[in-house]
């Protein structure tokens, strides 16, 4: 789709200067450069936070399941194979 918003961005002559300069060392527009930082700004922001990530986590690594040991799994094993 095609470009059909228009937004105007005022900058202090400082940033302007680093903008265009990143801008023609990436051999892009200034707009473009723009949208891009803005695309990823938007994506960073949908990413869950790095709290929601780590309790995600824990709850995948705090389930509790019986373990048994290695020779008592070799006998359960030995009887599903027997006929």
């Amino acid at each position: 789709m095609g470009l059909t918003k228009k937004v105007m961005v005022l900058f202090d002559p400082e940033s302007y200067k680093l903008v265009e300069e990143q801008a023609r060392q990436m051999k892009i527009s200034i707009g473009q450069f723009i949208r891009d930082a803005v695309d990823r700004a938007l994506a960073e922001e949908s990413k869950p936070d790095k709290t929601a990530r780590m309790q995600a986590a824990r709850r995948l690594t705090a389930a509790k399941e019986a373990v048994i040991e290695w020779d008592e799994l070799e006998r359960v094993l030995e009887r599903g194979h027997r006929t």
